[in-house]
């Protein structure tokens, strides 16, 4: 970043399915290309189709710092963020809310550094995430993203949780891609009753 430019703080998000992944890895790429050193997170618990790279449904990949979703990830967050200009989090909503993952990102948004999220807007109830309010109250630009509704074709801004072709409930944080979530609108959700 040149002297005296301020850093900011994108916030991505939308449901499952809405390519929030594929911009993270969009606008990082862009960073790259600006000369500018990045660094990505993704949380611990999430190892669908890689345990080393952030990864898109469709198989985009970029290499990512795997970290804790507790307190104890902000010392290794802080290390790996020193030398970078942009730092990127992939499923932040993962985070417990209590880690202080939002303030430190904030933090080195103020100290001039490009911060990224991308995080699910809601569970499976339809719920938001603690840390996406807490995002997207910090950001200085939002990007709502919106999917396909699989029962009817307009814009889903909802995951709804499945097993064996029904809407399924239970436990807020199961990770899963298409054989476990299904993107909905709003007249297609099922909420928990």
């Amino acid at each position: 970043m040149a002297k005296g430019e301020s850093g900011r703080f994108v916030t991505i998000t939308g449901p499952m399915f809405s390519g929030k992944t594929s911009r993270l890895i969009e606008l990082l790429e862009r960073e790259q290309y600006a000369g500018r050193k990045i660094i990505l997170f993704k949380p611990a618990i999430d190892n669908r189709y890689s345990t080393v790279n952030v990864s898109t449904h469709k198989g985009i990949t970029l290499p990512a710092v795997v970290a804790p979703i507790g307190k104890e990830a902000l010392p290794l967050m802080r290390e790996r963020s020193n030398s970078a200009d942009a730092v990127g989090v992939d499923e932040l909503q993962f985070w417990k809310s209590d880690s202080g993952v939002i303030e430190f990102l904030e933090g080195l948004s103020d100290s001039g550094k490009n911060v990224y999220v991308a995080t699910l807007n809601r569970d499976h109830t339809g719920r938001p995430f603690e840390n996406t309010t807490k995002a997207l109250s910090v950001a200085d630009e939002i990007h709502m993203l919106t999917a396909v509704c699989a029962k009817c074709g307009a814009d889903a801004t909802f995951s709804q949780r499945i097993l064996n072709g029904k809407e399924s409930f239970g436990k807020r944080i199961v990770i899963g891609g298409k054989e476990s979530y299904e993107p909905r609108c709003r007249n297609c959700f099922v909420r928990p009753k």
